[in-house]
C-alpha cells in the first residue's frame, strides 16, 4: 500500500510540472494572438503542447487558439498582397490548407456527443463562413502550384477544395450544386495525380472530374493509365474504348486498344478496331499500319500488300511498311511450301523479286533494325542467286554472332 503511494505521488510530482509548463505555453501562444505579433510563435507552441499532450490534442480550446493563429497570420498575409507589399503567395496559400485542416479536425471533436448524446456544434457555423470567404485561394493555390509543377502541393490544395462540398461543416452551402469550378478543381487534381504516378490518387476525383467536359479526352487517359496500373483491364479496356469512341482520333486511345487485343490474341476485336478507325479516316496512317500488321499476322499476305502500299503512297519516308510488304512476299513464298508448291520455281523466284526492293528499301530507312532486314535479305539473296549482296549480308550476320 506504501509502495503504492509512493509511486502515486511520484507520478503526479511528474506530471503536475509537465501540466503547468502546457498551461504556461498555451497562456503564452494566447499572448501573442491577442497582441498580433509573433503569431507564428504562437501557432508553434500549440503544435508543441498537442504534440506532447493528448488531452489538449483533444481540447478544442486549444484547436481554437491554433485555428486563431493561423488566420491571423493570414490575414496579414492577404493584406500585404492587397497592399502589393511583398510577400511570399506561397505561404499565403499554405496558410490557407492549414486552416482549413484545423478547422477541419476542430469541428470533428466540436461535433461530438455529450454524455446525454447530444451534438450541439459551438464553432461550426463561424469558422465555416470564415472558411468559405477563403475557399477561392484553395482552387488558385492549387493552379500556382501545377503551374510551378509542385504536384503534390498541387493536389493537396484541391482535394481539400473538393472535400469541403461533402464535409458536415460547409453543408448549408451546398457546394455540389452551387460550385461551378468543382469538376474543373476534380481535373487539375487528376491531372497532378498522374504526373505523381499514383493510380489511387488519379481515381479519387476522376468522376467528378468527367463532368468537365472541355478537358475529358485526357481525364479519360489518365484514368485508363491507372486501371493499367492497378491491374484492371476489365476498366482499362473499358475506357480505352469509351476514349476511343469520342475521341478516335486523339493518339492515346487507338494505339493502347490494338496493343491490348494483339497481346491477348483478340485478333477479331483488333480488325474490328481497325475498320472502326478506318471508316472515320481512310487514309490515316495510324491505323493503315495497325491494319497492315494485323493482316500480316493472320497470313493474310495479299490484303496486307494492298494496305501496306497505300501507306507508301501516302508517306514513302516510313521505314515499317517497306518491312511489312517485303515479308507478305516471303510468307507467300512459304504457303507454297506447305502446300507442296515448291516445284514453281517461276513463281517463287518472282517473289523474292517483288520482296527485293522493299527489304531493301527497309535497310535504307532502318540501317539498325539488322536483326529483322539481315535474314530476310539473306533468304532473298541465296534464293536469287547474287553472290555480292549475299556475301555482304553474311558477314553482317557473321558480325552478329557472339
Amino acid at each position: 500500500m506504501i509502495r503504492k503511494l509512493i509511486s502515486i505521488t511520484l507520478l503526479l510530482l511528474t506530471i503536475i510540472p509537465c501540466l503547468r509548463a502546457q498551461r504556461k505555453e498555451i497562456s503564452q501562444a494566447r499572448s501573442y494572438i491577442k497582441s498580433g505579433k509573433d503569431l507564428d510563435k504562437a501557432e508553434k507552441l500549440l503544435r508543441g503542447v498537442m504534440e506532447k499532450d493528448s488531452a489538449s490534442r483533444e481540447d478544442p480550446r486549444v484547436h481554437v487558439y491554433l485555428l486563431q493563429s493561423i488566420e491571423k497570420q493570414y490575414a496579414e498575409g492577404n493584406e500585404k498582397l492587397y497592399l502589393k507589399q511583398k510577400y511570399d503567395t506561397t505561404a499565403l496559400f499554405a496558410l490557407t490548407k492549414k486552416m482549413f485542416d484545423v478547422a477541419e479536425t476542430l469541428d470533428s471533436i466540436d461535433a461530438l456527443p455529450d454524455a446525454k448524446g447530444r451534438v450541439r456544434t459551438k464553432y461550426r457555423t463561424k469558422n465555416a463562413e470564415m472558411l468559405n470567404k477563403c475557399r477561392p485561394n484553395l482552387f488558385f493555390g492549387g493552379m500556382f502550384h501545377i503551374r510551378k509543377g509542385n504536384d503534390e502541393n498541387a493536389f493537396s490544395m484541391f482535394d481539400t477544395y473538393i472535400n469541403c462540398a461533402s464535409h458536415p461543416m460547409f453543408e448549408s452551402y451546398n457546394y455540389l450544386t452551387t460550385d461551378k469550378k468543382l469538376a474543373e478543381a476534380a481535373y487539375w487534381a487528376t491531372f497532378a495525380a498522374s504526373r505523381l504516378d499514383s493510380a489511387a490518387l488519379v481515381l479519387r476525383h476522376a468522376e467528378m472530374a468527367e463532368a468537365d467536359t472541355s478537358k475529358l479526352r485526357f481525364l479519360l487517359m489518365y484514368e485508363a493509365m491507372a486501371y493499367n496500373k492497378t491491374g484492371e483491364m476489365e476498366k482499362y479496356e473499358a475506357t480505352l474504348r469509351r476514349g476511343f469512341d469520342i475521341f478516335p482520333l486523339f493518339s492515346f486511345y487507338f494505339p493502347h486498344l490494338i496493343d491490348l487485343y494483339n497481346a491477348n490474341g483478340e485478333l477479331e476485336k483488333a480488325q474490328e478496331l481497325c475498320d472502326t478507325a478506318l471508316a472515320i479516316t481512310p487514309e490515316n496512317i495510324l491505323f493503315l499500319y495497325a491494319k497492315s500488321n494485323l493482316l500480316l499476322s493472320l497470313g493474310k499476305n495479299d490484303d496486307c500488300i494492298e494496305v501496306t502500299r497505300r501507306i507508301i503512297e501516302l508517306n514513302d519516308s516510313i521505314a515499317e511498311p517497306y518491312y511489312n510488304v517485303g515479308m507478305a512476299y516471303l510468307n507467300k513464298i512459304v504457303s507454297l511450301d506447305k502446300m507442296g508448291k515448291r516445284q514453281d520455281k517461276a513463281k517463287i523466284k518472282t517473289l523474292y523479286k517483288e520482296a527485293m526492293p522493299y527489304l531493301e528499301k527497309y535497310r535504307e530507312l532502318a540501317p539498325d533494325e539488322k536483326k529483322k532486314w539481315a535474314p530476310a535479305l539473306y533468304r532473298v539473296y541465296l534464293n536469287l542467286n547474287m553472290g555480292k549482296q549475299f556475301d555482304d549480308i553474311d558477314k553482317i550476320l557473321g558480325n552478329e554472332k557472339p
